[in-house]
């Protein structure tokens, strides 16, 4: 069955209709302002002077009235409920408006020349014509409009007990009858876009919903693979070595706070930093300070602002924290020191992160043949696998590791 064109759409969309309508007003508010202006300078006689002034005040307070309750309900809103009565509300108004603007044919039609009689025609079909524009968004409004113009300019016509003017009032219903026609397609148009693009709006709302889903699942499987890899790793190896007898309750507390540090920074890796990486490296300080301290360590913190890293996101934040982690672990366990210093500073294109220690140092080449997939080499691909440079300078005297972070993603690309 064929839908009524004069029926109103849904509440959705029938609110981003009147919109529209609301919209437009304001942009025929001057233009009808000097429209009665010159009607009144040009149709000005003395036998119509009191009809004309009052009808060229109607019809500027008319429009007035028309902006100002558009300003109020483009302000305010529309609500879903609202929308129909506010459909009717304009329905009142327009009728009022057209009725107003037709009621030139009755106060100038007897007085005017002929010139003044064509102005009075052009002038009405141009204000009808016009008004399509503005109202055909809700076709209801524009028919409501062109109808009661019709009644009060045609009423006028067949009055006058001419022909000629039959005609013209005859002409005038065709003319109205063309332009509802016209108004239907246009009004067709408008809906079609609204309804395109609330569609568009829904596909790209359900678009971020995979996206989002995707996210949460991707970081499900990284925090487990993760989470699998090292918290579960060590546990194995420590549930073993503890079978065997080979640790005793020292060394078994030792394996279990490193395996209780590793589930916190893989939850911590899971907050957001918001690009800041001063950050992320306070809630090592929280998590490690601890372990520190119990471990008679003092802790030096010389951390300074710098630069977001826009491409800090979990992933990346949990290689950084596990290889500062592994750094402040390999000082617990082998350096004896009693003193660690960590700093930052920006060295050109890149935030280096910097820990230094005063325990007794080590070969690092020797440590990185040692080591094979572990420890050292392990903390090296952490930071290819983000693009940042990790850099060990060891003396007898203390180690500094120093970690070099690319402020753009650019250069992470460089070196990928």
């Amino acid at each position: 069955m064929k839908r009524n064109p004069l029926s109103l759409a849904e509440d959705r969309i029938l609110v981003e209709q009147l919109r529209l309508v609301l919209g437009n007003v304001g942009s025929s508010v001057i233009p009808a302002f000097l429209v009665a202006i010159l009607m009144l300078w040009v149709l000005f006689k003395p036998d119509n002077a009191v009809g004309l002034g009052l009808w060229c005040a109607a019809v500027i307070l008319s429009k007035l009235a028309c902006y100002l309750h558009a300003c109020y309900y483009l302000r305010a809103g529309i609500a879903f409920g609202r929308a129909r009565g506010l459909v009717r509300q304009l329905v009142v108004l327009n009728a009022l408006d057209a009725g107003i603007w037709a009621a030139l044919c009755w106060v100038t039609l007897d007085s005017a020349s002929m010139t003044g009689r064509s102005l009075v025609f052009a002038v009405l079909t141009g204000i009808a014509g016009s008004s399509m524009s503005l109202l055909a968004p809700v076709l209801p409004l524009f028919v409501v409009f062109v109808l009661a113009e019709l009644l009060v300019v045609v009423s006028k016509l067949f009055l006058m007990g001419d022909g000629a003017y039959n005609a013209l009032g005859l002409a005038s219903i065709l003319y109205g009858v063309t332009l509802i026609g016209q108004a239907r397609n246009s009004a067709l148009a408008a809906s079609v876009a609204v309804v395109l693009r609330f569609e568009l709006a829904d596909s790209h709302a359900r678009l971020r919903e995979i996206e989002h889903h995707q996210t949460l699942a991707q970081e499900r499987q990284r925090l487990m693979q993760d989470m699998h890899d090292g918290l579960g790793s060590s546990l194995v190896s420590a549930l073993r070595v503890v079978e065997h007898g080979r640790l005793d309750e020292e060394e078994v507390a030792q394996v279990l706070k490193g395996c209780i540090d590793d589930l916190k920074l893989a939850i911590d890796s899971m907050e957001p930093v918001e690009a800041d990486l001063l950050l992320l490296l306070a809630t090592l300080r929280f998590r490690l300070g601890p372990r520190l301290e119990s471990s008679g360590i003092a802790l030096r913190w010389d951390v300074k602002n710098v630069p977001p890293l826009e491409w800090l996101n979990p992933k990346n934040a949990l290689h950084i924290l596990r290889v500062l982690q592994e750094a402040f672990t390999n000082i617990i366990k082998h350096t004896h020191a009693t003193e660690i210093h960590v700093a930052t500073r920006v060295d050109y294109d890149w935030i280096a992160v910097t820990i230094t220690d005063n325990g007794s140092g080590f070969v690092v080449e020797d440590a990185l043949k040692r080591g094979g997939g572990k420890g050292l080499s392990n903390q090296l691909n952490r930071a290819k696998s983000i693009g940042a440079e990790l850099l060990w300078n060891s003396s007898p005297i203390g180690t500094c590791l120093t970690l070099r972070l690319p402020l753009q993603r650019g250069n992470m690309n460089a070196m990928l």
